[in-house]
């Protein structure tokens, strides 16, 4: 076969080109330390490269809020070591004040002393960091705690936050911090957990009752039996006895049993706070039998509050069918009847009514008053079919429930064959966790030690004796604050730590798919640079050959 010249010539510049393109691709490794730079380079490595960029990015964003939060932990730390500063100096106040015999002048500049340090608290509260207040919950631009302009210190009550010297205009929410997919922890304290000591689950309920221990809710109720009586003690006080037979009793005319037994729990020396909840009854679909058209009525009384609302059924060509839409109707075309919708509404005397399950369903008035419900069947007696039916239970009468919890530190026993009549059993319901609003604890001690009180409970201050014992559980609650605090900085640290070897790990996996090896890259340049020039010397030689080098 013959070989012409500029197959010849063909031949080597395809060779110097593929030597030349490997040269560059080499030297390109070489310059930037990678072996993938387009997706060309390696399709099958673009998936992996890419998500494992994306998991980096994820990993600086953890550890960029990680570090910031871990810095804002630190600086919340030197607050609450101030509070501890303040509560300790107080505490050295008011003992100072009780065990020495000082004059009025002398207590009055104590009294100043301590009302310094209730404003310094002030300036711990109200911290701020990178401009946002950090006990304010997610309320971080509103001021977390000012004084109460209606603080009374005669009406001063424990259990009514709007009494109190000091109001909180923040909210109960931390901040949660992600510090890996889908785990989150909370990163700050809010001012109601630690000045206030009420818990966030509490102060989500309003701050009603914020010291509430453990609750019970109650069964349906009923009245009492006698000789079946009700024994409450509260740690170690004297019995409160609630009798089956003179106080669990509903005589006609009262309208809220229910209202009436959360007030036997919480009279004085039972440690209890006690409420009621609306009666509620589901009556089923009322199935009505042998009812005859134009002949046969169904009547339905429902009483609360000692108001009456009543409703009559008829059939298909009188007013209202004799079924639940039919009920439906009836009532909502009764006087006084609002909140009107296809299946419910409310009736004049504050009874809800609804059928959207299928079943007439009852709820009473907010404050616990009992339903009382009366059926009527009447037979028209034209034929011989004896109507009957109605509503599940038939004529009844609906209590609401009741709740009761401790409203102080103290636990409280519950005991006797009474608890079954209204709904409860036999235990012992836990004290609150033992906190107290530090805020007033400092006012309070500053007034004590004004009028000169040391011991007594009922004088201005409630006692500068008192007050000491509640600045150690005021220290204490600081205290448990800031180990908390502490406890998570370290999870803070410890999350820091995984995601920095996580994204060690990371690299080496995008490294394995991307980076060079730059020794290698370095000696294939060398090879590929002789290859080259050897390539470039022959194909010099092979063009200086004419035919003449033939004869």
């Amino acid at each position: 076969m013959k070989v012409t010249d500029n197959s010849t010539f063909r031949l080597m510049q395809t060779n110097l080109d593929r030597i030349t393109d490997n040269l560059l691709v080499l030297r390109n490794q070489g310059a930037t330390g990678l072996k993938l730079t387009k997706p060309s380079d390696d399709p099958g490595a673009i998936r992996p490269v890419l998500t494992t960029r994306t998991q980096l990015q994820q990993n600086d964003r953890y550890l960029e809020t990680m570090g910031i939060a871990g810095d804002k932990m630190a600086a919340t730390d030197s607050h609450l070591a101030s509070v501890e500063n303040v509560l300790v100096r107080a505490k050295e106040i008011a003992i100072n004040a009780v065990n020495s015999s000082l004059s009025q002048a002398d207590l009055a500049t104590l009294a100043d002393e301590m009302a310094e340090l209730r404003n310094q608290l002030l300036d711990s509260a109200n911290a701020v960091i990178d401009g946002k207040y950090i006990f304010a919950g997610y309320q971080e631009d509103t001021i977390p705690f000012t004084a109460n302009p209606a603080y009374d210190p005669d009406l001063y009550d424990q259990n009514d936050v709007t009494t109190w010297p000091y109001l909180y205009n923040g909210d109960h929410n931390p901040t949660q911090l992600e510090i890996t997919p889908g785990e989150f922890l909370e990163s700050n304290l809010t001012g109601n957990e630690l000045f206030m000591g009420i818990t966030n689950e509490i102060a989500a309920t309003g701050y009603a009752n914020p010291y509430q221990g453990e609750s019970m809710t109650s069964g349906p109720i009923g009245v009492g039996t006698p000789g079946n009586d009700i024994t409450i003690t509260a740690g170690t006080n004297p019995p409160v006895t609630i009798s089956g037979a003179t106080d669990l009793t509903d005589p006609a005319g009262e309208n809220n049993y229910a209202g009436k037994v959360a007030a036997l729990f919480s009279q004085a020396g039972t440690g209890l706070v006690g409420t009621a909840n609306a009666a509620t009854s589901d009556l089923g679909p009322l199935t009505l039998s042998n009812f005859v058209d134009g002949e046969d009525t169904y009547g339905l009384d429902i009483t609360s509050g000692g108001s009456t609302v009543s409703a009559t059924l008829d059939g298909p060509s009188g007013s209202y069918d004799y079924t639940l839409a039919g009920m439906a109707s009836a009532l909502a075309n009764t006087a006084g009847a609002t909140n009107l919708t296809a299946t419910g509404g409310t009736l004049a005397n504050g009874v809800r009514y609804d059928i959207s399950s299928g079943s007439l369903v009852l709820t009473g008035p907010t404050d616990g008053s009992e339903i009382e419900l009366n059926e009527t069947i009447t037979d028209g007696v034209i034929t011989a079919t004896i109507p009957s039916g109605g509503i599940t239970g038939g004529d009844q009468t609906v209590y609401g429930t009741i709740n009761i919890a401790p409203n102080s530190s103290t636990d409280v026993n519950l005991a006797g064959a009474g608890l079954a009549d209204v709904g409860l059993t036999a235990d012992t319901l836990n004290g609150a966790s033992g906190k107290i609003d530090i805020f007033t604890v400092l006012t309070r001690a500053e007034e004590a030690i004004r009028a000169g009180n040391f011991d007594d409970i009922n004088g201005p201050g409630g006692s500068l004796q008192a007050q000491i014992d509640n600045l150690e559980i005021a220290a204490d609650q600081n205290r448990t604050q800031r180990s908390t605090l502490g406890a998570r900085a370290m999870r803070v640290d410890a999350a820091i730590l995984h995601q920095e070897d996580a994204k060690i790990d990371l690299k080496q996996i995008l490294s394995r798919y991307q980076d060079a090896d730059v020794l290698q890259v370095y000696n294939d340049i060398i090879q590929k640079e002789s290859a080259f020039e050897a390539a470039l010397n022959i194909t010099g030689r092979v063009s200086q050959i004419s035919i003449l080098d033939f004869f």
